[in-house]
């Protein structure tokens, strides 16, 4: 009996005498590392498809480690249920089992309704018409989904066989035990043999993806489409099907897969840089990314039409255990009209409903150019003819009409400049023979875990990750656009030629992992970051925090006419305009701007050391919340006001406790933070508060709720910090 590390935070345990293949930990994209390690390989048989693989996850007992999502169970579910055949009639895999969850009541429970919104989506009339669907359209849904679904929904706590751990041994197998003997710490148990399972993360570990990629840099156009993902759930060795529109500069998403970070890096994109994202469904290869765009400094426009987005807010909510108002604090969500161009600030786009297990639409975008339309189209997750042909029924509660799958087919086949296409196979996804004829100027084969075939290389091409097809080029420097719209939000009052004498400065790029300014350097120009992102490493801890773009390097020092304290480090490419210290400073000075920051560059400065506001948010938001910090102090003795305030203390000097009621449950020291948001905690046992310790006073900022409510990425830091208290106590 043996532990296996397959990755950051997963392992394999496998007892097979006990029929017992035990994946300790869930991070996404584990079925591809557990791919890489040969733990999951294809069995030989003449009579169906099966592969092997693990029949039981082990959770971890926290939501989040490290910023990132460490439950994420939905794709490994699945290859047990389809891959493995657990769910499939008639199937040899199928022996009366359902796929195992073990772990804490919290984790088992989020898990158990996140995953079924993923197999299910929208699971019951009233649902579809609460996201307003007419009465013929619910009858429709209902229809597609009884046949996607076998004609049966089972309710959450059916699907999957679970067991929670909480202080007692349990029997997992006959003669095997597990006992949760810490926070995210187990024994395992098999007659004399014992085996400990640790799913905690260091300070400095990450999950990390299951493959590489190489950099490539990325051009900003008028209308242009750059390729991220042209993989499935499945495939190892490359990021799920995806796309990025660059309209006028800007970026946006069609989904968001897993590891969509390690993506967007791989070509010098943050996501402060991104714009929107428009999504297709919800199935954790279009989904699971979304959870890293809610760690920006702005709300990333959400566009889906109705169906698609109701189904997103309730699997974001039951993945963070929250109700679906979690959505609207973390994404700007939009609705899209479906069979209808929308006009998205110049990017027209056209939603069509496309026939699949969870709600889904396939997209047309198009923009006008001098010679007329130029267009592409999205397929993601579409449905084959053979299968769709076999839904046709005569009665109208049974199946679908022909009229539909007409409709359907047309939406299909409509024609568009490049046109990338799901061609997965099987039951929920598409076939390369039925656009053996279509109209289209390029046609993209996608959505696969293989080589395209020789067939399919007659009907369709594949693309490598960061290549683009430009269907209107750039008329001018969106770079530099980009730049001056950072510089007039800055500075609203400066005139035009000031600003454009800045945007005469030179653009320099830096490669990944290249150093841009080294500690204790006195700086001789300012570095505007418009791209990229760049780690700030502090000399004096160690500690590291992520600047995007809109940050700045040297500015504060400069004011200051101090070195810089700490290492900066681009690490993903990066370009900044570098702006000489001495112009600057002066143009500062005639635009009046210089004495206000100069009041508040030490707050700034300290607001950067935080852990909750020093990464991924820019010196414009930082200037916007120093200038709103007040100082407050408080006595030995003294409670911070208001339990869990909804104002946000950082603790700048001094010592606090912290109780539930009268128990001592945990601490907080300098530049620690208190409050923020009412208590992401649905327990109803908390009554906590913070208290000045020991005989000195304390001092804090305190910023209103009111400037932090529509910065994703601190309401994301504080929920991570209440998984963490509500895991631990």
């Amino acid at each position: 009996m043996n532990l296996i590390k397959v990755a950051t935070g997963l392992f394999w345990l496998e007892i097979p005498e006990k029929d017992l293949f035990l994946m300790c930990g869930c991070p996404m994209d584990s079925i591809k590392h557990l791919e890489n390690m040969n733990f999951i390989h294809r069995i030989d048989r003449d009579d169906c498809y099966m592969e092997s693989g693990p029949n039981a996850i082990l959770l971890s007992d926290l939501a989040v480690q490290n910023g990132y999502f460490s439950n994420l169970a939905e794709f490994p579910i699945l290859h047990m249920m389809y891959k493995q055949g657990m769910a499939l009639p008639g199937h040899p895999g199928n022996k009366g089992t359902s796929p195992w969850l073990i772990g804490t009541s919290d984790q088992v429970n989020a898990q158990n309704q996140y995953i079924f919104r993923g197999n299910y989506g929208l699971s019951s009339r009233a649902e579809f018409e609460e996201a307003g669907c007419t009465k013929d359209e619910v009858d429709l849904m209902w229809n597609l989904k009884m046949k996607f679904n076998f004609n049966k929904i089972l309710k959450p706590e059916d699907l999957l066989d679970t067991t929670i751990i909480d202080d007692e041994a349990v029997e997992l197998r006959p003669d095997v035990f597990l006992k949760r003997t810490g926070l995210n710490c187990y024994k395992l148990s098999y007659n004399d043999e014992t085996v400990d399972i640790d799913l905690n993360l260091k300070d400095d570990e990450l999950y990390e993806p299951p493959y590489a990629l190489e950099s490539r840099k990325v051009s900003r156009e008028n209308f242009s489409i750059i390729h991220v993902g042209e993989g499935n759930g499945w495939d190892n060795t490359r990021p799920c099907m995806g796309s990025i529109i660059c309209f006028e500069g800007k970026i946006y998403l069609i989904d968001a897969g897993p590891n969509i970070e390690y993506s967007l890096n791989a070509l010098g994109i943050s996501v402060n840089d991104v714009e929107g994202i428009f999504h297709t469904h919800i199935h954790d290869d279009h989904f699971a990314g979304l959870t890293y765009l809610i760690m920006a400094d702005h709300k990333i426009k959400y566009y889906a039409t109705e169906t698609v987005m109701a189904t997103a807010r309730k699997k974001l909510a039951a993945l963070m255990g929250q109700d679906i108002s979690i959505f609207d604090l973390v994404l700007d969500p939009i609705i899209l009209d479906c069979h209808a161009w929308n006009n998205v600030n110049g990017l027209e786009v056209k939603p069509l409903f496309s026939p699949h297990p969870v709600e889904t639409s396939i997209f047309y975008f198009r923009v006008m150019s001098s010679s007329g339309y130029k267009s592409y189209g999205h397929l993601a997750d579409i449905v084959s003819s053979k299968i769709l042909k076999s839904f046709i029924s005569d009665n109208p509660q049974e199946g679908i009409a022909q009229e539909f799958y007409d409709d359907v087919w047309n939406s299909y086949k409509q024609y568009a400049d490049i046109k990338k296409i799901d061609v997965g196979g099987g039951m929920v996804h598409g076939e390369a023979g039925d656009f053996k004829n279509d109209p289209s100027g390029i046609l993209i084969l996608s959505h696969l875990d293989r080589p395209l075939n020789v067939q399919e290389k007659r009907i369709g091409t594949n693309v490598d990750f960061g290549s683009a097809h430009v269907l209107i080029p750039a008329s001018v420097n969106y770079l530099r656009l980009h730049a001056s719209r950072i510089l007039n939000s800055y500075f609203p009052d400066a005139g035009i030629s000031d600003i454009e004498m800045l945007l005469e400065c030179p653009i320099i790029e830096f490669p990944a992992n290249t150093v841009i300014a080294e500690d204790s350097t006195q700086m001789k120009e300012v570095f505007l970051i418009l791209s990229g992102k760049v780690d700030y490493v502090f000399s004096d801890n160690g500690a590291s925090h992520e600047m995007t773009a809109g940050s700045t390097v040297g500015l504060m020092n400069g004011l200051w006419n101090e070195p810089i304290k700490g290492t900066y480090r681009a690490s993903a490419l990066a370009e900044t305009l570098i702006i000489p210290k001495n112009v600057f400073l002066k143009f500062m000075k005639k635009t009046d701007v210089m004495d206000q920051l100069i009041k508040v560059s030490r707050i700034i400065f300290d607001l950067r050391n935080t852990q909750l506001l020093g990464s991924r948010i820019s010196n414009l938001k930082l200037v916007r919340l120093a200038q709103r910090a007040a100082t407050v102090n408080l006595l030995p003795g003294d409670t911070v006001p208001g339990g869990w305030p909804k104002d946000l203390f950082i603790l700048k000097k001094g010592s606090v406790n912290i109780y539930n009621g009268k128990k001592k449950i945990g601490s907080i020291k300098k530049w620690d933070s208190w409050g923020g948001y009412p208590v992401f905690s649905k327990r109803k046992d908390l009554n906590i508060d913070a208290r000045i310790s020991g005989k000195t006073p304390c001092d804090f900022y305190r910023i209103s709720y009111d400037v932090l409510k529509d910065i994703p990425v601190v309401q994301w830091k504080l929920f991570q910090q209440w998984s963490c208290w509500d895991a631990h106590y």
